[in-house]
């Protein structure tokens, strides 16, 4: 028999563990890591499609390399509208769009070039310089956000990606790796193939960061102090 004033939970969850608050439901991270794994999926199914089916391979007009392009559009822009909405991440953010909207000039080289070889360094030398000016308008607003942000889930995805981008992707396509572990059957197209797939697994990581960043307010609900140390 229960003492008086004891309260007895008769309802279904008695007995079960209270989900803690602020932690994600089993339910999300299944559904994220299955979200995950149809991303990279979509990798070696799309570079199969530039091979194989309609048998272009990965050129600068395959899908491989607009989807490099779409990624990376999606990406600076959804880091150019939260500088826009954030005023108090505005630095950070801007620098991030900057950064991203460069390499996305520097990926549509190819459409540059039917105006003139390398002219996509025009634009990209436009935007980077308006980047730098906002920022240092709003320099206050830079050091403490990337901090935050970065301690984020979100920003772990991007910063993976950009990591596979700027040095994984690079190191891993050489040629002179490939030469190595193919021999006299060497063939430039399966480096190309290699690295371009590597590339579109970043880029599909640094949007995807995105669009949890933009989600989650890019660490802006964090209390933006100095911190310790």
């Amino acid at each position: 028999m229960a003492k008086t004033g004891q309260h007895i939970d008769s309802s279904p969850r008695a007995g079960r563990a209270q989900h803690p608050q602020g932690l994600p439901t089993l339910r999300a991270v299944f559904a994220e890591l299955l979200l995950v794994c149809l991303l990279v999926t979509l990798v070696p199914v799309t570079v199969y499609l530039d091979s194989a089916v309609w048998g272009d391979g990965v050129t600068e007009d395959s899908v491989t390399e607009h989807l490099h392009n779409t990624l990376l559009a999606i990406a600076a822009a959804l880091f150019a509208l939260g500088a826009y909405q954030h005023m108090e991440l505005r630095g950070y953010l801007t620098l991030t769009a900057t950064l991203f909207t460069c390499m996305f000039l520097r990926e549509y080289d190819a459409a540059f070039d039917r105006i003139r070889h390398g002219f996509w360094i025009y634009p990209a030398l436009a935007v980077l310089l308006i980047g730098i000016w906002i920022a240092w308008r709003n320099r206050g607003t830079t050091r403490l956000p990337l901090l935050h942000h970065l301690a984020t889930r979100s920003a772990t995805f991007v910063y993976i990606g950009i990591v596979l981008l700027l040095f994984f992707s690079r190191l891993f396509g050489t040629s002179a790796l490939w030469e190595a572990v193919m021999g006299a059957a060497y063939l430039p197209q399966v480096k190309t193939t290699v690295q371009e797939g590597t590339e579109l697994l970043a880029y599909l990581l640094i949007a995807y960061g995105a669009v949890l960043s933009h989600l989650q307010g890019y660490g802006a609900h964090a209390p933006l102090q100095e911190p310790r140390g």
